[in-house]
């Protein structure tokens, strides 16, 4: 398959992790399934010729923050074209709390109207995944001038960026909020509580450092990424991904050999071998 990611313009870096595409090339073998695995940030995403069995052919939708697990019957040719967002995105492009859709996910066209789904044809007759970057930002940089975000989203962003591993207290005093007040406003742009919301983040930080560091051990990459046991850790995981640690990295071992090899960023824009791994999810 043909996996693009495409760094955002500097108008947008602030907004928006990257842009991403992927088809699956003429009469290769697709992936069955798809794995939809908890993840902090929020997503658009346009499906093409097919995709999910559980959504149309031609598709537009965004998908929030969410906490969940689920599984995704995979058509016989791919075609998608995402945008991976910070938390207050859902802040700054609708003016509603995250908190309200968290765990939800949305028609494009619901939530933006004509503009969305405007939008949405132009994707679909879009000639290549550069022209899609192109209208997308367009379309995002509009948007952003019209809503301001909580300069809460400056604590929420660190949690993502350090894995959640963070002081809440420390973040709580150094916001100059009352504990009630900070929580509040944190739930308003993460879509869940401040510690909920870390553990989150630590699970997907234990994907990516498990992948940049092959030679580690659960037990070790566990006690890594500030799990207090083997159990602990265990138990968050599956409640993360649906599946137990050792299972999931097998999988991911056995079908993606070079799942985020050190180095292989969010930020880095160009076309590369696609080895099934998404930030929230895997291809088997």
């Amino acid at each position: 398959m043909n996996y693009q990611i495409f760094a955002p313009s500097l108008q947008l870096k602030e907004l928006v992790q990257c842009f991403w595409a992927l088809e699956s090339n003429q009469n290769e073998v697709t992936p069955k399934e798809y794995f939809l695995m908890a993840d902090s940030c929020a997503e658009i995403i346009f499906q093409y010729n097919e995709g999910f069995q559980t959504y149309s052919k031609q598709s537009a939708r965004m998908r929030f923050q969410h906490s969940i697990h689920d599984k995704f019957v995979v058509g016989k040719k791919l075609g998608f074209f995402g945008v991976r967002l910070y938390p207050h995105a859902v802040s700054q492009l609708l003016s509603i709390p995250a908190s309200e859709v968290a765990n939800r996910v949305f028609d494009f066209a619901d939530l933006f109207k004509q503009d969305g789904e405007n939008l949405s044809d132009q994707i679909y007759n879009a000639v290549d995944a550069h022209q899609r970057v192109t209208l997308v930002s367009d379309f995002l940089i509009k948007r952003i001038s019209l809503y301001k975000v909580d300069p809460i989203k400056y604590f929420v962003n660190q949690v993502v960026e350090r894995d959640g591993w963070v002081d809440v207290s420390g973040m709580q005093r150094e916001s100059g909020l009352s504990l009630k007040q900070f929580e509040r406003r944190f739930k308003a742009i993460a879509g869940f509580p401040p510690k909920y919301f870390a553990r989150i983040a630590r699970f997907q930080g234990v994907k990516n450092k498990y992948c940049s560091s092959r030679s580690q051990t659960l037990t070790s990459l566990a006690y890594s990424c500030n799990y207090y046991d083997q159990s602990h850790f265990n138990r968050e995981f599956k409640e993360f991904a649906g599946v137990q640690p050792l299972r999931y990295f097998k999988v991911a071992d056995k079908e993606n050999p070079d799942v985020l090899k050190p180095g292989n960023t969010l930020t880095i824009t160009g076309e590369r071998q696609f080895n099934g791994y998404l930030p929230c999810g895997l291809f088997v």
